[in-house]
């Protein structure tokens, strides 16, 4: 091959991959678009630790929504939200570590 037909394919490979970056920046645009759409349906989830004894679990930083509360099987609570916090407070002392998780939609 000459150097004059060297040329001629590194110019064309170089305009191959200008079209195919062009072609990728609609799809890292659509790929972003849905990350960010995923993002905002995803429940806000968190856990703490119970231990035995304790008669109430704080969360803090607690976005606004619906909220679900998981691992109190068969206990008595009440569930107070001020601001950004919700307290959850035991009518009866814990018996055995329990993971509480809230969930918020």
């Amino acid at each position: 091959m000459t150097i004059e037909q060297l040329e001629k394919r590194v110019a064309q490979l170089e305009q191959l991959v200008l079209q195919i970056a062009k072609g990728n920046v609609n799809t890292i645009g659509k790929v972003d678009d849905t990350s960010n759409r995923v993002t905002a349906i995803t429940p806000y989830t968190e856990t703490k630790t119970a231990y035995i004894g304790d008669t109430e679990v704080v969360f803090t930083n607690v976005p606004s929504g619906n909220l679900s509360i998981f691992g109190l099987l068969s206990r008595l609570y009440r569930v107070e939200r001020e601001s950004d916090a919700v307290t959850i407070t035991l009518f009866e002392p814990l018996e055995e570590v329990t993971e509480v998780t809230i969930s918020i939609q």
